[in-house]
């Protein structure tokens, strides 16, 4: 039997993720200690709005992203502590639209829009 709609998915609902920066998020393009790769800001945004949602999906289900549009706004250096917050904007069925952000302090690091889709889980 399919699960065509999560009723427990909706517009509004809210994730968040706080963390330190350190040697895996970073990214040393020339000489010095690095700043948080685009890439690890990324996977915390997209991290962030699977954990918002996992816990309102049916066992067998999980989550997969399959567009991300993000902006590299400001460096954060290691150590800094970064808030990444996603905020679901639309479903439609199976899939899912987000805002996300990702602050320093007060300082906007990175935002812009994420998609997942839910489907069933498959163990290969």
């Amino acid at each position: 039997m399919a699960v065509e709609s999560f009723p427990e998915v909706r517009v509004g609902l809210e994730g968040r993720t706080e963390r330190v920066i350190d040697d895996k998020l970073l990214t040393r393009p020339v000489a010095g200690k690095g700043v948080l790769a685009t890439p690890a800001k990324i996977g915390l945004m997209e991290m962030t709005a699977h954990n918002s949602l996992e816990p309102l999906i049916p066992q067998g289900y999980t989550t997969v992203g399959y567009e991300v549009h993000v902006r590299h706004l400001a460096p954060s250096a290691p150590g800094a502590t970064v808030v990444v917050t996603t905020k679901v904007t639309a479903v439609d069925g199976r899939k899912v639209a987000f805002e996300v952000a990702c602050h320093e302090g007060e300082k906007v690091v990175g935002s812009g829009i994420h998609k997942r889709a839910i489907v069933p889980a498959t163990a290969d």
